[in-house]
């Protein structure tokens, strides 16, 4: 396909609650210009944030998004996960592979242990380890292919991490897909896809309050942002390190950060709390229960 110049981003500051719900209620009514079956699709940072949106758009109550009265029409509350379903999965279904399961990833990776369990060998029928590296089997799917490599070839227990969920996952690879596949499948349909009618599906896309996006989610709200117009309410609390994820959220989807969040990072406005090196242990817990234990 030709190649397009990107659409620019607007981007809308706004305080928390209310005042963002206005917001919301503006870059819609702004989205629609007049015409109640504009198609619009509003990303939420969770399903709760969508449904107490829509009721509240819906009811009236932050006010007539279009002229003539209360109440909304063709407007889309969705997460970036079911963002990405909608635009990915149809495309991985017909590569016969089904969404996977906690179950199944679990199932993996303790077939990977036991063909090979690395350090974890003393302890890989503990149900801890499988919990452990479950979690982190969804962690490492959000690393970049370069970052995933600098991970393994660390030594020791990093090393052997990275072996094990790269083994489950080439594993599962033929017959299923998980978050990160997904995604890379919607991204690929999105860049695939005609402009026109992918405008005409989404209609403006408004990215309502990200909070500390991941980096596949980042990619594929701006490649949609590439496509089709795109408004982010951005909520800020005026702390540089409360606001620190969602400046993190921005730089991934290429956005400049505006004036007040502009000196925000990951480490701004927090101070470090005093350690006594002569009085302080670092002991190593498998789990909740045995934290409580070593502290006691």
């Amino acid at each position: 396909m030709p190649s397009l110049a990107p659409v620019p981003i607007e981007v809308v500051t706004t305080p928390y609650g209310r005042p963002a719900l206005l917001a919301l209620r503006d870059a819609v009514a702004a989205a629609k210009a007049g015409e109640p079956l504009a198609p619009v699709t509003v990303v939420v940072p969770s399903n709760h944030v969508g449904v107490t949106a829509r009721r509240l758009l819906a009811g009236g109550a932050l006010g007539a998004v279009v002229t003539g009265g209360a109440g909304i029409a063709a407007v889309d509350f969705l997460t970036v996960y079911r963002l990405a379903e909608l635009l990915g999965a149809t495309a991985l279904a017909a590569a016969g592979r089904r969404p996977v399961s906690t179950p199944v990833i679990a199932a993996a990776l303790r077939r990977a242990l036991a063909d090979d369990p690395g350090v974890f060998a003393p302890v890989a029928a503990h149900p801890a380890t499988e919990r452990a590296l479950v979690t982190t089997f969804a962690e490492l799917s959000d690393l970049s292919p370069d970052g995933l490599a600098a991970l393994g070839s660390a030594a020791g227990r990093a090393r052997d991490v990275v072996d094990i969920c790269q083994r489950a996952r080439r594993a599962l690879a033929p017959g299923w897909y998980d978050e990160s596949d997904l995604t890379t499948a919607a991204v690929a349909q999105v860049r695939d896809a005609d402009a026109d009618r992918l405008s005409a599906r989404l209609g403006h896309l408004v990215v309502h309050l990200p909070q500390d996006l991941l980096r596949r989610q980042a990619q594929l709200l701006a490649a949609l942002a590439e496509r089709v117009p795109t408004t982010v309410v951005v909520g800020t609390t005026g702390r540089a390190d409360a606001d620190a994820g969602v400046v993190r959220s921005l730089g991934r989807l290429g956005v400049p950060p505006p004036g007040g969040l502009a000196g925000a990072d990951e480490t701004a406005g927090t101070t470090p709390l005093p350690v006594s090196s002569g009085a302080t242990r670092v002991l190593t817990a498998s789990d909740a229960d045995d934290e409580v234990r070593a502290a006691v």
